[in-house]
């Protein structure tokens, strides 16, 4: 009661963040990572509130993102970049760290959330943030259900910034995608399909 009444009249600063999407209708909703497609049809999935959406009564802004162009397999990435709080209030604030996967043997999220950190910043203040990755921070659950790392090219998203980097291995980075040491997706689905018609059968 009198802590939403605080934040409604201004006197606390709210600082959270949504652990989830909102979607702006219930027919959005969707039991699969979909991936958009390379053709624009136009945005049919605009949803209400995205995962890590919040409010504040100041304003943030991010400047100053260094990623360097390329991870060794058995090395470190350090990303860094600034956050100022560009308006008139103290508040705390929450940078919120994105990877996407370029190139994948299966098919990847949109993006992925693999790294956070919570500021206090007073009005006008900046802070340097820095975030360290390495290649077990891009595995995945792979087709055969075992951990595994794909060398390629990711993306880095920390709120309007973006860069991009290449995860090295073997002989060298991967720019394409890599080829499937397994059956394709599809045709497995296929092959569930058949085996439960069959199943009907029997």
């Amino acid at each position: 009661g009198q802590a939403l009444v605080d934040v409604l009249f201004g006197d606390y600063n709210p600082s959270g963040r949504l652990p989830i999407t909102y979607p702006k209708y219930n027919h959005h909703l969707s039991t699969y990572d979909y991936k958009w497609s390379e053709a624009d049809f136009g945005n049919y999935i605009d949803v209400e509130f995205e995962f890590g959406h919040g409010l504040s009564y100041t304003t943030f802004d991010y400047s100053n993102l260094n990623v360097p162009p390329t991870l060794n397999w058995n090395d470190q990435l350090i990303i860094t970049l600034s956050v100022r709080n560009s308006g008139s209030r103290q508040s705390d604030h929450t940078v919120l760290l994105y990877i996407s996967d370029l190139y994948r043997s299966i098919t990847p999220p949109n993006k992925e959330l693999k790294g956070y950190t919570k500021l206090s910043l007073q009005a006008g203040e900046q802070k340097a943030v820095q975030f360290t990755l390495n290649r077990h921070d891009l595995s995945f659950i792979g087709i055969d259900l075992t951990r595994q790392t794909e060398p390629g090219l990711f993306i880095v998203t920390v709120g309007n910034l973006r860069a991009n980097f290449t995860l090295i291995g073997g002989d060298g980075p991967v720019n394409s995608t890599p080829r499937s040491k397994s059956i394709n997706q599809y045709s497995i689905f296929l092959i569930n399909i058949l085996l439960f018609l069959f199943a009907k059968l029997i």
